[in-house]
């Protein structure tokens, strides 16, 4: 197995970096050179934290050791990331993650999630935490540094018993993971096709939120077409799986 088991896994050549960031990016790429617990990051890894942090060297030193620590202590959720293997199987034969082609007019990207089999006996929750990591690691490695992504997670068919379903320590290292080292800019997460149940949903996970997420969350009852421009959504029967290799 690589030891690039995470974006940037199969990308060799370094990525372009704006002029006036590339001493910061090669003196980050040099501090973490000198890290004995860092995994074989690259000069693209430098590039993406830091572009990531808005530019700021002290917090992309802080992400980068945070995403560290995250993959060598939640084996669970960033080891054995097999494709083929049946837990992922499972997720990805039950779910829709998909990345949207047209990037909006700020230059993000969007970003779709929802239920495609709604039975709630079937989800395993740690997998779907795992394949949902996997996914968004092939997408970053596409896109590299980009101005930001907006995520549209869609609760149509999420039922009570999806809830009982969450497991808190990968839901803990999950919030973790997104709030502290995950590489890149968050914009905007819609919550659609809200469900009756959101407050107790938001009375688990809001212990794990901190203010800023918490700003980037907005609910909305009825579907994406009423929050996004017609023109970056797809039709309805052509939205499917999208998803890349990544062990």
């Amino acid at each position: 197995m690589s030891t690039l088991s995470h974006p940037y896994k199969d990308c060799s050549e370094p990525k372009e970096v704006p002029t006036e960031y590339r001493k910061d990016v090669d003196a980050l790429f040099e501090w973490i050179k000198q890290q004995p617990r860092f995994p074989a990051f690259t000069l693209n890894h430098a590039h993406l934290f830091l572009h990531a942090c808005h530019w700021v060297i002290e917090d992309a030193k802080k992400a980068l050791q945070k995403y560290a620590h995250i993959h060598a202590t939640a084996p669970d959720i960033f080891d054995n990331r097999d494709i083929l293997s049946s837990g992922v199987q499972l997720v990805l034969n039950m779910t829709h993650m998909v990345s949207l082609p047209k990037l909006t007019p700020e230059g993000y990207r969007l970003l779709c999630y929802r239920l495609s089999d709604t039975d709630p006996s079937r989800m395993n929750f740690a997998e779907a935490v795992k394949t949902f990591c996997m996914f968004n690691d092939v997408q970053i490695s596409k896109d590299g540094p980009i101005d930001g992504y907006i995520v549209v997670f869609d609760m149509k068919g999420v039922r009570l018993g999806h809830l009982a379903r969450v497991q808190f320590g990968p839901l803990r290292t999950f919030m973790s993971y997104i709030q502290d080292a995950h590489p890149v800019r968050l914009r905007k997460i819609y919550i659609v096709h809200t469900a009756s149940f959101i407050n107790q949903v938001m009375a688990l996970i809001k212990p794990l939120i901190r203010s800023e997420l918490l700003g980037l969350l907005q609910f909305c009852s009825s579907g994406p077409i009423d929050i996004l421009p017609a023109e970056l959504l797809p039709k309805p029967v052509s939205l499917s799986l999208s998803v890349l290799v990544i062990v």
